[in-house]
C-alpha cells in the first residue's frame, strides 16, 4: 500500500486542542505536537462474484426448491376430535365413511405447487460491491497515537430478488417479523435486532450500503506495555477456516459468508467491539495480552439476500437488546512463550457465544386460518366453550374447552402465523428440517408441547415420521396455503479455555527444515447448543477441539520466491465447524434426524506461489469435510501497476461427493459455486 505522510505542526496542535476546548497559544502547543505525523492509505475495490452453475440459494424464497416441484397434501382428523392418531382418519369421502357418513363427502386433499405463489429467481450475479476503505495512524508522541479504519460498501442490487408485495394478496399477506426485514425487498446490510435497534456501534447502514469503522481506538505504548482503547478486533487465531484459539470477535457474514479469499484468514469478517486491549511483555520470552469488550454477536445475512442461510419460511427475533445482551462483556487473557524452537500459549476467555441459540417463540401475529378447511377448523374452535384460561392451561382439555377468545388470538400465542412464502408441505418441512440440521419430529413436537396455545387449536404430539408428516399436511391446508414458523435468537455465557504450543522443526532435509508445527486445544464446558427440536430446551454439553497447522516457506525453484505450503487437521466432538451440534445431522426427506456417531472432522490444504519481482501470485486453498464435502479455491493475483492489482479466484463447491450431504458442512453452501473478480486501486 502507498503512504503518504504529512507533517503536522503547532497549528494542528492548536486546532486538535481547540475542537476539544481547550484554547491555547500556537507556541505553547507546538512543543507538543511537534513530531505530529499522520499516515494515510486506502484502497477503492469493485467486487463481482459470478455465478457458474445458475443455482440459487435454496434458503431463499426465488431459490426454494420446491418452487418447481408439485406436491400431493392429504387432510386427517385430529386425534384431539377423535381421530385415534394422527394419519388414522383422512377428512373427506374416505374418513367419512370410517366415522359413519358424519362429514361431509369432500376430499380434503390437495396439489401444492410453491411456485404458483413464489417467483423464481434467475441470478447471473451472486455478488456485486464497490468498496472503498481507508486507514490513518495519527502519531501524537512517543506514547500516544490513533488508529483509524473507516470502510464503504456500495450494492446497486441488480439481482432478482422476493418481492413480499407479491404475495399481498394471498392469505392476507406476511405479517410478522421487522417490517424492514420481511414486509420488504430484502435488506442487504441493516443488522435489525427487535426493539428496531442497529446494535453495531460505529456503524451507519440501509438496504444497499454499509459505512463503518473497523477500527478507531487510542493506542498507548510505554516499554513493553500496549495498550487500545476504542472500536477493535483482536486476532488471536491464524487458521484458514479454523477458528481455535480465535474467539473474542464474532463475525460479519452479511457480505460474502466465508466464500471471501480463504488465505485472508477472517481479518476481513471479525465484528469489531468497543473495548480495551492490554498488552504486556513480562519478560523476553513471556507476553501476556488480555480483553474487555461489549459483546456484539456474529451477523448473519439478512432474509432473501444472496448469501443468507437461514430457511426465508422463517421469521427470526433477534434478542439482543430485549434480552439485556448489548449491555454484557466479554473478556479474557492470553500468555504466550517462546522458547528458540518451542513455544506455547495458554488462554481463558468468558464471553457471550456471539452465534447465539435459537428456539421457538410466538408469533404474535392475530389471524384465522383460511379455505374450506380452514373455515372449518375455525368454527369447531368457536363453538368450544372458553373455560380456561392461558395460566390454567392444564385444567382445559382442548376437546372440551378453549383458551382464548378467538382462534386468531389462539394462533398468536403458537410460534406459526397462516401467511404466505411459508412452508407448504410436510416434504418441504422435513426436507428443509434436514438441510439445516434439525429433526422434523422434533421440531413439531416442541411447538406443541412448549405452547399451549398449539394443543388448543387441535395439534397433538407426533409419535413418529408417519404421524407428523399427516399433521403438518393438515394444518398446512387448514392455513389455506403455508404457514411461517417464528424462531428466537438469544445467547448465553460460555467459559473457553485453550493451550497451544508450536514447534520449529530443524532439519538436514530442506524440505523438512524450518518446517512449524502448531497444535491447538480449545475446550468448553456446558457450551450451549441449539436444541434440534428448537425446544426451549437447550442441549448443553462439554465440547472440545484439536487443530493441528503444519507450514512453511521453502524454495523449490531458484528462479522463484519461496512458497508458503499449509496443511491443517481439525476434529471437534460436538458440533461442526460453525458450530451446529450433531445431533441433528443425517436427516432428509424421508426421515428425522438420527445425529452423528463421532466427532466432525475437517483437513485444509493451501498454498501461495509469487512469481518473480511479484507480478503475479497463484494460490489455492481447500477445505474437506470427511463426510464427503469439499471446497476448493484456486486463485490468481496479479500485480498491474499503477497501483492497480486484479484479484480472481474460483470457489469449486460440492457438499455430495460421497454419503448423507446432511451428514456434512458443506452441503449447506454448494449453492454458491463461483467465480469472483476484485479489481483494486491503491492510494
Amino acid at each position: 500500500m502507498q503512504r503518504t505522510q504529512r507533517r503536522v505542526g503547532a497549528t494542528l496542535g492548536v486546532l486538535a486542542l481547540a475542537i476539544t476546548g481547550n484554547a491555547v497559544h500556537a507556541g505553547e502547543a507546538g512543543g507538543f505536537f511537534d513530531d505530529m505525523n499522520i499516515n494515510f492509505a486506502g484502497f477503492v475495490r469493485a467486487e463481482s462474484a459470478i455465478s457458474t452453475t445458475g443455482q440459487e440459494n435454496p434458503n431463499n424464497q426465488g431459490g426454494n426448491i420446491f418452487n418447481s416441484q408439485t406436491v400431493a397434501r392429504t387432510a386427517y382428523l385430529p386425534p384431539a376430535l377423535g381421530g385415534g392418531q394422527w394419519g388414522a382418519i383422512p377428512l373427506g369421502v374416505g374418513g367419512n365413511q370410517q366415522l359413519g357418513g358424519l362429514l361431509p363427502p369432500i376430499a380434503f386433499t390437495d396439489e401444492v405447487r410453491r411456485g404458483d405463489f413464489i417467483d423464481a429467481d434467475d441470478n447471473a450475479f451472486n455478488y456485486t460491491i464497490l468498496r472503498a476503505e481507508t486507514e490513518m495512524q495519527l502519531t501524537l508522541t512517543d506514547h500516544w497515537s490513533v488508529i483509524g479504519r473507516l470502510r464503504a460498501i456500495y450494492d446497486p442490487t441488480i439481482y432478482q430478488q422476493f418481492n413480499p408485495g407479491s404475495v399481498g394478496g394471498v392469505q392476507g399477506a406476511i405479517d410478522g417479523g421487522e417490517k424492514r426485514l420481511y414486509k420488504g425487498r430484502p435488506n442487504m446490510f441493516e443488522y435489525i435486532v427487535e426493539g428496531g435497534d442497529k446494535p453495531n456501534p460505529l456503524e451507519w447502514s440501509g438496504k444497499d450500503y454499509l459505512v463503518y469503522f473497523p477500527a478507531l481506538l487510542a493506542e498507548y505504548t510505554s516499554g513493553g506495555l500496549n495498550l487500545r482503547v476504542g472500536n477493535q478486533q483482536l486476532a488471536w487465531g491464524q487458521s484458514i477456516f479454523f477458528r481455535v484459539f480465535d474467539v473474542a470477535n464474532g463475525l460479519d457474514l452479511r457480505r460474502h459468508l466465508i466464500m471471501d479469499r480463504a488465505l485472508e484468514e477472517f481479518s476481513d469478517k471479525r465484528v469489531p467491539q468497543l473495548s480495551v486491549r492490554l498488552s504486556y511483555q513480562l519478560s523476553d520470552t513471556i507476553l501476556l495480552d488480555s480483553f474487555v469488550a461489549k459483546f456484539q454477536p456474529t451477523v448473519f445475512g439478512n432474509p432473501n439476500t444472496p448469501y443468507n442461510v437461514i430457511p426465508a419460511q422463517f421469521t427470526v427475533h433477534d434478542l439482543y437488546k430485549e434480552g439485556g445482551y448489548d449491555s454484557k462483556l466479554n473478556y479474557g487473557l492470553r500468555l504466550k512463550g517462546d522458547y528458540g524452537q518451542v513455544s506455547f500459549q495458554l488462554m481463558a476467555t468468558r464471553r457471550y457465544n456471539p452465534d447465539g441459540v435459537f428456539r421457538w417463540t410466538e408469533s404474535g401475529v392475530q389471524k384465522p386460518l383460511s379455505g374450506l378447511l380452514g373455515t372449518a377448523v375455525n368454527l369447531a374452535y368457536s363453538v368450544k366453550p372458553q373455560l380456561g384460561n392461558p395460566d390454567n392451561a392444564g385444567a382445559c382439555s382442548p376437546t372440551l374447552c378453549r383458551l382464548y377468545d378467538d382462534i386468531s388470538e389462539a394462533l398468536s400465542h403458537t410460534p406459526f402465523e397462516a401467511s404466505p412464502a411459508g412452508v407448504y408441505s410436510a416434504r418441504e418441512w422435513f426436507n428443509y428440517a434436514a438441510q439445516v440440521r434439525l429433526d422434523g419430529v422434533a421440531g413439531l413436537n416442541a411447538a406443541i408441547e412448549e405452547f399451549a396455545a398449539s394443543r388448543d387449536v387441535f395439534a397433538t404430539p407426533a409419535d413418529n415420521y408417519d404421524q407428523a408428516y399427516a399433521e403438518l399436511d393438515t394444518f398446512f391446508i387448514a392455513a389455506g396455503g403455508s404457514m411461517r414458523g417464528h424462531i428466537a435468537r438469544q445467547y448465553f455465557r460460555e467459559d473457553v479455555f485453550g493451550v497451544g504450543a508450536s514447534y520449529v522443526n530443524e532439519s538436514e532435509n530442506d524440505l523438512l527444515n524450518q518446517m512449524i508445527f502448531n497444535l491447538e486445544v480449545q475446550y468448553t464446558p456446558e457450551r450451549t447448543f441449539t436444541n434440534k427440536g428448537l425446544s426451549r430446551n437447550f442441549v448443553k454439553q462439554d465440547e472440545y477441539t484439536v487443530s493441528l497447522v503444519v507450514d512453511k516457506w521453502h524454495r523449490f525453484f531458484n528462479e522463484f520466491p519461496g512458497t508458503y505450503i499449509l496443511f491443517q487437521a481439525l476434529t471437534k466432538n460436538r458440533s461442526d465447524l460453525v458450530g451446529r451440534h450433531l445431533g441433528g445431522f443425517g436427516g432428509s426427506e424421508n426421515k428425522e434426524a438420527p445425529g452423528k456417531s463421532g466427532n466432525s472432522n475437517y483437513l485444509v490444504l493451501g498454498f501461495l506461489q509469487p512469481w518473480p519481482n511479484k507480478i503475479y501470485e497463484i494460490e489455492f486453498a481447500a477445505l474437506v469435510d470427511l463426510e464427503g464435502g469439499m471446497l476448493a479455491q484456486p486463485g490468481l493475483r496479479w500485480n498491474a501497476g499503477k497501483s492497480v492489482t486484479v484479484e480472481g479466484f474460483y470457489n469449486f463447491v460440492d457438499g455430495r461427493l460421497w454419503g448423507n450431504p446432511n451428514d456434512n458442512l458443506l452441503s449447506t453452501i454448494d449453492f454458491a459455486e463461483e467465480f469472483t473478480l476484485r479489481v483494486s486501486y491503491q492510494f
